[in-house]
């Protein structure tokens, strides 16, 4: 069986190295992107299982990005976590019924995220 991939989206690199190394122990093949653009073009040419996006992203916001996710055939059903640093009510009720998670990364734990995107894409 192939490793699942996953796709994270995440400009502070310290963080996206814990999680990806996290993500790496639990069998996943790991994409990283630094801002939003790139994301989306990994996206679309990688092809990932899910997607771990950050909001607050150089070239292009976490939910700029979302929007691009969900209108492109290639991605549109890819479960999405978003991770954040912002506790914004406003972001949570636009990304709502959009994404299959969304965590404050001060609430989580990097193997509980890992455990909820295992858990989404064995649904």
């Amino acid at each position: 069986m192939s490793a699942r991939k996953v796709l994270l989206i995440e400009d502070n690199e310290e963080l996206r190295r814990l999680y990806s190394e996290v993500f790496k122990r639990h069998d996943f093949t790991v994409y990283e992107a630094g801002d939003g653009q790139t994301g989306v073009d990994y996206a679309l040419m990688y092809r990932p299982d899910a997607i771990i996006l950050d909001l607050m992203l150089p070239r292009q916001g976490g939910l700029g990005a979302l929007r691009v996710f969900r209108s492109h055939p290639e991605s549109k059903h890819v479960p999405i976590f978003i991770l954040t640093a912002l506790p914004n009510p406003e972001y949570q009720q636009m990304a709502e019924g959009r994404v299959q998670g969304y965590f404050l990364k001060t609430q989580i734990k990097p193997k509980e995220l890992v455990d909820a995107v295992s858990k989404a894409l064995t649904a």
